[in-house]
């Protein structure tokens, strides 16, 4: 099914390549970058418009893990357990936040879709600002308290941040807060984890927690009791850009990664190792449609993968699980038959 998919919808082929690539396996948490997909809106106090994507970088540096060191390890819960031990013994992981910058001007001259979640922005097309850093310095101690009863809308952003443009930001935004009113009820904003340092609004009454439930204040609006106001950003420029989203299909980031973020040979031989075992059990029709989206997208790319399959289809396969029947006589249950497979 997944190969189906990424054939039959081959924008999502980037984010594959990285999955099969040294990227879609590295050694914890701790040590891979973070990158939020969506390109996103803002604008300073003179109403000046950017348009800037935000990176984590991990200052522990980018490690990957074969397959089989990752044999060795046979730990579902490695990279909860590394990040969890690293912030335990005082080795707090960290992160630079860095923020990808384009101004107004120069995002009408990009040969590329900026808005694209599928790709990466191109090289000289923007400049790299750092904001800030994030450091993990305390582990949680009440999974259910901190975890699974927070509740990120994208839809509450600070002043200066309109958001992103894109439709799937836009689904995101309209969905999530209906969703977390299903999963933790309808103050979800007034548990715990999630209450703001400063509110003003009209929600009151229903499930618990209500908190104080704003006491006496009046719950309509406008009222001349000093209630809550709607916020309208002064800064915020009038002026919309219109997107016009291509049908066409781009493979360039795909071949860009191929190509140029994979810097070694080593690299690029283990990706077209992962491929081909992840496609050898599929049917020969999907193994072609694979093989041609690779060729279009990159020649050497497809012949290796294609080359690949062939060596691997020519292998014997492996012996089938063996079964051994166990006398009943001999077992402790004499009413069933015990199998077991090696």
């Amino acid at each position: 099914m997944r190969w189906d998919f990424v054939t039959k919808r081959p924008d999502n082929l980037h984010g594959q390549l990285w999955i099969v690539s040294d990227f879609g396996f590295p050694n914890g948490y701790r040590k891979m970058n973070q990158f939020p997909i969506h390109t996103y809106e803002i604008n300073n106090k003179h109403g000046e418009k950017f348009y800037v994507r935000f990176n984590f970088i991990s200052n522990q540096g980018i490690e990957f893990l074969s397959d089989e060191i990752a044999r060795e390890i046979g730990d579902i819960d490695y990279f909860n357990r590394d990040l969890y031990n690293a912030i335990e013994n005082g080795d707090y992981p960290s992160w630079n936040l860095e923020m990808d910058l384009m101004t107004m001007d120069g995002i009408k001259k990009l040969d590329y879709d900026p808005f694209d979640v599928t790709r990466l922005w191109k090289k000289g097309t923007y400049k790299t600002v750092q904001i800030g850093r994030v450091t993990f310095n305390r582990n949680s101690d009440n999974q259910f308290r901190d975890q699974e009863l927070s509740a990120f809308n994208p839809g509450h952003l600070v002043p200066g941040i309109p958001g992103p443009m894109d439709n799937l930001f836009r689904g995101r935004r309209f969905a999530y807060r209906d969703t977390h009113t299903h999963r933790l009820g309808v103050n979800h904003n007034r548990v715990e984890i999630n209450k703001p340092l400063y509110w003003k609004v009209y929600d009151r009454d229903g499930v618990p927690p209500v908190r104080e439930n704003m006491k006496d204040a009046p719950n309509y609006y406008p009222n001349s009791f000093n209630g809550p106001v709607p916020y309208v950003d002064p800064s915020r420029p009038k002026e919309r850009l219109v997107i016009y989203e291509s049908n066409a299909v781009d493979l360039d980031p795909a071949a860009e990664f191929y190509n140029d973020f994979l810097q070694t040979e080593d690299q690029r031989e283990r990706l077209v190792n992962t491929t081909v075992r992840s496609i050898l059990p599929i049917p020969p029709e999907l193994q072609r449609r694979v093989i041609r989206l690779y060729t279009l997208t990159d020649e050497d790319l497809g012949t290796r993968v294609a080359e690949g399959l062939k060596r691997a289809l020519r292998m014997p396969p492996p012996p089938p699980p063996r079964v051994i029947r166990l006398n009943p006589r001999n077992s402790n249950d004499h009413h069933r038959q015990h199998y077991y497979s090696t």
